[in-house]
């Protein structure tokens, strides 16, 4: 699933919001249901149209997020790598969308930096040097481009 996401991934960032339906649609395996699958096909067909009611889209599993970038719900990109926070699993996968540009706005949010802090990220960077796209700020704060 990780290959066939990454050229999803890649044609959407391309604006080839078709083809990258079509790849999503090849995904097979039980990672992710097939009704998930199909609605982030279903959502990435539509971009760029921004959604109308970002907050009503259902959730998308894994890493099918991407998909809300493209469709105007950024913010909604967090809900995976929040509950891998929650659930005590932070895998590469897990952040790997919250780097691409099209999640630019996300990193500005009061949102991503309870997770970055959450995550263990902001101390880890403390340490052993910040993300090219965080810097620290004042006190104990930070900013993500």
């Amino acid at each position: 699933m990780r290959t066939t996401t990454a050229y999803a991934k890649a044609y959407a960032a391309a604006g080839a919001y078709a083809k990258s339906a079509g790849t999503l649609l090849a995904i097979t395996g039980n990672q992710v249901s097939r009704h998930s699958v199909e609605e982030a096909a279903r959502f990435i067909r539509t971009a760029p149209i921004k959604a109308k009611a970002p907050g009503a889209l259902p959730v998308l599993e894994s890493e099918l997020n991407f998909v809300y970038a493209y469709v105007g719900a950024v913010e909604r990109v967090l809900k995976y790598p929040e509950r891998g926070v929650a659930i005590g699993f932070l895998g590469q996968s897990t952040l790997e969308s919250a780097w691409h540009p099209p999640f630019a706005p996300v990193r500005k949010t009061e949102r991503f930096k309870t997770f970055v802090r959450k995550a263990g990220l902001a101390t880890y960077w403390r340490v052993r040097g910040w993300h090219d796209l965080c810097h620290p700020t004042t006190g104990d704060d930070f900013a993500c481009d």
